[in-house]
């Protein structure tokens, strides 16, 4: 593409200085007109390609965070398991108590 660029900006430098007939300037119009185009899409085309780069790296972001927040999701229920079951215990145990001071104790 850069080559391509340099041989038409060569060459309308080379027009611009015997452009002399309307037709003359029309080619040298028409080059001035292609060369914009030309630089249009290439700044378009590498836009687009680093808009790709940025999405498929916020992709890839997003998936790790998604991965993450499961990993948290499972890790949390298995504490709360862990938490309900020694709330359970500590009741038992509560009880237990409760009943042994009572019959050590009696009312």
């Amino acid at each position: 593409m850069k080559v391509k660029y340099s041989l038409w900006l060569i060459l309308g430098l080379a027009v611009t200085a015997w452009a002399e007939s309307p037709a003359d300037v029309e080619l040298l119009s028409a080059q001035k007109a292609y060369q914009a185009a030309l630089s249009a899409q290439s700044a378009s085309q590498s836009k687009a390609l680093q808009l790709q780069t940025q999405l498929q790296s916020a992709q890839l972001q997003l998936k790790n965070a998604q991965d993450n927040v499961t990993r948290l999701q499972n890790d949390f229920n298995q504490a709360d398991v862990q938490r309900q079951q020694a709330d359970a215990a500590l009741q038992a145990a509560g009880t237990r108590l409760d009943a042994a001071w009572q019959g050590v104790h009696g009312r």
